[in-house]
């Protein structure tokens, strides 16, 4: 749907795929700040005969889907090591856009092992660390520097479209990251559709979570 073949010996087919792909705000409209994007509205999906219309644009807001759609966007951003990632955007949602971003060091010192509260002080040595969200004596250290993800929303991508001056291989290591941000807008069509296709949705009445002080050995 998304995907387009290119032939990367081209230069000319490489500018003119990049220059026509096409593009979405990285925050709003006011911001002016655009990068390559995909139009995942469902009114831009051909929905199949074989799904039922209501469970069509009801599955959207299901708990379920979304996070099977966080999965797929997280995969692409691990397989770029967060350095491309890709988002949702747009006031219903229906735009997937690919961001800049990174991996730096959060901060964090140490966790719960009960809660996974984390925490910016160190356990000291041959002490046991309390937490302060569940007063557990479960806080360790991280045996490595913790890490966190940070997106780049106001950045552009390419907004001023010139490739002239690019490199070759500059030239088609960028098509080949649009490609594959391509494929995953493809992928998430596909798992939407299949979802519709092969779950239900129904009603339940679940518990909702209340918080209570009891006792527990220390």
């Amino acid at each position: 749907m998304f995907y387009k073949e290119v032939n990367l010996k081209k230069r000319g087919e490489m500018i003119a795929f990049l220059k026509k792909h096409f593009r979405y705000h990285t925050m709003n409209s006011w911001n002016r700040s655009t990068s390559y994007a995909n139009n995942i509205k469902l009114y831009n999906i051909d929905m199949p005969v074989d799904i039922d219309q209501d469970r069509f644009w009801e599955m959207l807001g299901i708990i379920d889907w979304q996070e099977k759609l966080s999965d797929l966007l997280e995969d692409f951003g691990r397989s770029h090591n967060w350095l491309w990632q890709a988002g949702i955007n747009g006031r219903s949602g229906g735009y997937v856009v690919l961001y800049q971003g990174g991996i730096k060091p959060s901060g964090y010192k140490s966790y719960c092992t009960h809660c996974d509260q984390k925490n910016y002080q160190l356990v000291p040595e041959g002490q046991k660390g309390i937490c302060g969200r569940c007063n557990a004596k479960e806080r360790v250290n991280f045996k490595q520097p913790h890490m966190q993800v940070f997106t780049l929303p106001g950045k552009d991508v390419d907004m001023d479209g010139d490739f002239h001056g690019w490199e070759l291989f500059q030239l088609r290591d960028r098509v080949e990251l649009v490609q594959e941000f391509d494929m995953l807008c493809d992928s998430i069509v596909e798992a939407f559709i299949e979802t519709c296709r092969n779950y239900r949705i129904v009603e339940e009445e679940i518990l909702v979570p209340k918080t209570v002080k009891t006792l527990e050995p220390v």
